[in-house]
């Protein structure tokens, strides 16, 4: 095994050499206090305060179009014991062709799904705990065609565990023309539980399939923008183990959003029938989306303040309120830093070079 992989070294090395190679590296860091409180028993009551950071290092080639990024995703609960932590590798090979519009990565992937996830798939408090993929990320953006796409495999079976992963991604059409855009697409997911392999008699495999074509329409002045967004969520469940037969809830999703300078106010609003039809058996062993959607019908309502924006730092409060039929309600308050510098960042920085434009930096939560 030695001698192949000296060989496998010494094959590569002309590459290597005759490669333009650079060294990559980034830190990003997150701050957040989120404090929840709720009366509905799927989101109930806590405090979130942690820190996150993933520092990584590797090597790139061919114009930074082919990386090898290696590091660790720290994630460090602030209790009294500092108890609770989790340190995650963060390993992938990613290739990125801008001219191209392609983009793919595979292996460890950190802090990936935040800002490409809509809440009714993937929840507040599960980018929090969970922030890396372990699988594969595809991307496809084109002038008028775009595709994000991903495989998760969340938990390996063991003889204890089940076995659970999710294949998801959206596709459409788009158009961009000076403030305006426009968008058709399509959301497609399928998650899947399995059994562990010392399974018991009552423990089965689990499908969701969930399914939201949707429309998209933004537009924006110099300090001002607004955006609306419509879409049909539909989603197949069927427990195996249990009457074996196809739930198919289907219901009516909208969003609209308001930002003014540095303040923005988002409504979304879901009504039909309820989602997530074994939330209660499962939970987010199955589900990763907000329980809130359980109900049929949902209200959430955000206002965002973003105190401090630059391209290597975001600062932002966000007030959320949650709202269900059952008047069962819910109130977060949360703040959150998030800090990033790159090798790239750095050199700008330094060198000051002007006619380089960058976009503030996005927020994670």
């Amino acid at each position: 095994m030695r001698l192949k992989l000296i060989a496998i070294l010494i094959a590569l090395m002309p590459v290597l050499t005759l490669s333009s190679q650079e060294l990559e590296w980034s830190v990003d860091m997150n701050a957040v206090f989120k404090n929840t409180e709720s009366e509905y028993w799927g989101s109930p009551s806590n405090t979130y305060i942690f820190t996150r950071i993933t520092p990584q290092i590797g090597v790139s080639l061919d114009s930074a179009r082919h990386r090898i990024m290696g590091g660790v995703t720290w994630y460090q609960p602030m209790n009294d014991q500092l108890h609770g932590y989790k340190v995650l590798p963060a390993i992938y090979y990613q290739y990125k062709d801008n001219a191209k519009g392609l983009g793919f990565k595979f292996g460890v992937i950190p802090n990936e799904l935040n800002a490409h996830c809509p809440t009714y798939l993937r929840s507040d408090s599960i980018n929090f705990v969970q922030p890396n993929i372990k699988g594969a990320v595809f991307t496809i953006d084109k002038p008028h065609f775009f595709m994000y796409s991903w495989f998760d495999w969340r938990q390996i079976q063991t003889k204890n565990k089940r076995e659970a992963f999710d294949v998801t991604g959206q596709l459409g059409w788009k158009t961009n023309k000076e403030n305006n855009y426009f968008s058709a697409s399509a959301v497609l997911r399928y998650n899947h539980l399995s059994v562990s392999k010392m399974h018991y008699d009552g423990e089965g495999v689990v499908d969701n399939f969930v399914f939201c074509p949707q429309l998209f329409y933004g537009h924006w002045w110099s300090n001002t923008s607004l955006y609306f967004s419509a879409c049909m969520l539909m989603s197949f469940d069927r427990d195996r183990v249990g009457d074996n037969k196809w739930n198919s809830p289907v219901g009516f999703y909208a969003t609209a959003q308001a930002s003014w300078k540095w303040l923005s106010l988002t409504e979304s609003l879901y009504a039909g029938d309820h989602q997530m039809p074994f939330y209660e058996k499962y939970g987010s062993l199955l589900y990763q989306g907000d329980p809130f959607y359980h109900n049929k019908i949902y209200s959430r309502t955000d206002l965002v303040a973003t105190i401090f924006q630059k391209d290597f730092v975001n600062l932002e409060a966000r007030l959320t309120f949650h709202a269900s039929e059952d008047k069962k309600t819910a109130f977060s308050q949360q703040v959150a830093v998030r800090f990033f510098i790159d090798n790239n960042i750095l050199k700008h920085h330094k060198n000051k070079t002007k006619g380089v434009s960058r976009l503030p930096l996005s927020p994670q939560f």
